[in-house]
């Protein structure tokens, strides 16, 4: 039994799902399994992460994501799949659909894991994804509402599909007690003044609220994201950039997790992304802007802090509400449902149960 996948990403930044989900059907099966994943220059492979796969990473001459280097890339990744000759192939992300084109041989079985939005690649992808639904066994989606969207549009018909959450594996690990917390907020993520709002931090009355924020900074030229590092630090603390594994440890020291992005398209609406479930997971209540998925979690749990918009308004009055409820019964409660709600759903082991009602076959 052989297995191949096709990322859209260089596996170990961002992404996490790709690489939980081939570990778990290599498990299921047994399977020898191979990853094909673009070469980013300015990343330096990780494969020693992922000690069970075989790897191959393509170098394209223009960068694989412009218009020449996805061609480049996508020709490539179907020469090495179509040499490896696996029985399952899964597919990352509609980047790497065009796979299917060019393939010599069809796998038995085709996994679509369809992670980002379709809509947002353009008119083109979503034609694709039309004239490719008949080649695709199976379609994972992170989040219902997209998903209905993109079955829509893309006519996907009758072709099974499930929607599995951004989670982490399931661990013994209790979250800490209140008296080994920091006292103060995360967070994590690219910092930029459109993206996720950055110039709102910038705002905030100088050490009134203590954020910690980890990540990169952006801006439009050196010496503007120069400037907004200043200018972030006279009001909270900025942390640089860490790996996610520095950051599963630091995270759990903290009492809220900021989870708040700009919903300007619908790529930035839907899924709530992986630091959302792993702060659940760590015990570390979400502050989060009313993203549906976010927003669906916290009201059936009771895990966290909802803002009522994603206004700098709305930001204010979560910090002050979630400032109030530390240090009560309240906070302490939502903790604990915070585990409750990681042992019982949101981990990655009980996602997987859903898949392996579609995998009762081999290939």
């Amino acid at each position: 039994m052989r297995i191949g996948c096709v990322s859209d990403v260089s596996l170990g930044y961002g992404s996490a799902q790709i690489g939980l989900l081939l570990e778990s059907l290599a498990e299921h099966y047994q399977a020898e399994s191979l990853v094909v994943e673009p070469s980013v220059p300015t990343l330096a492979p990780r494969h020693n992460r992922f000690p069970r796969f075989r790897m191959r990473s393509v170098h394209t001459a223009f960068g694989p994501y412009t218009a020449a280097g996805r061609v480049e890339y996508v020709l490539a990744a179907a020469r090495i799949i179509d040499e490896w000759a696996p029985d399952l192939l899964v597919i990352s992300c509609t980047f790497s659909l065009p796979v299917l084109l060019k393939l010599r041989r069809r796998p038995a079985y085709v996994i679509y894991n369809s992670y980002e939005s379709i809509a947002h690649y353009g008119e083109f992808d979503l034609e694709m994804n039309r004239h490719l639904a008949g080649r695709i066994d199976l379609i994972l989606f992170p989040e219902e509402n997209r998903a209905a969207l993109e079955i829509g549009r893309c006519r996907f018909g009758d072709i099974p599909k499930l929607v599995l959450y951004n989670c982490p594996r399931r661990t013994d690990r209790l979250p800490l007690p209140r008296e080994s917390r920091s006292g103060r907020f995360i967070y994590a993520g690219t910092i930029d003044p459109v993206e996720t709002f950055a110039e709102y931090y910038t705002r905030l009355p100088a050490g009134k609220y203590p954020i910690d924020l980890y990540g990169p900074i952006r801006a439009a030229s050196e010496e503007e994201r120069k400037t907004l590092r200043r200018r972030l630090e006279d009001s909270v603390w900025y942390c640089g950039h860490i790996d996610s594994q520095e950051l599963a440890e630091l995270r759990r020291h903290y009492i809220y997790s900021l989870v708040m992005w700009n919903p300007r398209n619908e790529n930035q609406l839907y899924a709530a992304p992986n630091k959302f479930f792993e702060s659940i997971a760590d015990g570390v209540p979400p502050l989060s802007a009313p993203h549906p998925q976010c927003k669906k979690v916290i009201e059936r749990y009771g895990c966290g802090v909802l803002m009522s918009d994603w206004s700098d308004v709305a930001l204010v009055a979560g910090l002050e509400r979630a400032s109030l409820l530390y240090g009560t019964s309240e906070w302490d409660a939502m903790v604990s449902k915070c585990q409750a709600a990681f042992l019982g759903e949101l981990n990655w082991e009980r996602q997987f149960e859903k898949l392996k009602l579609h995998l009762t076959r081999q290939p």
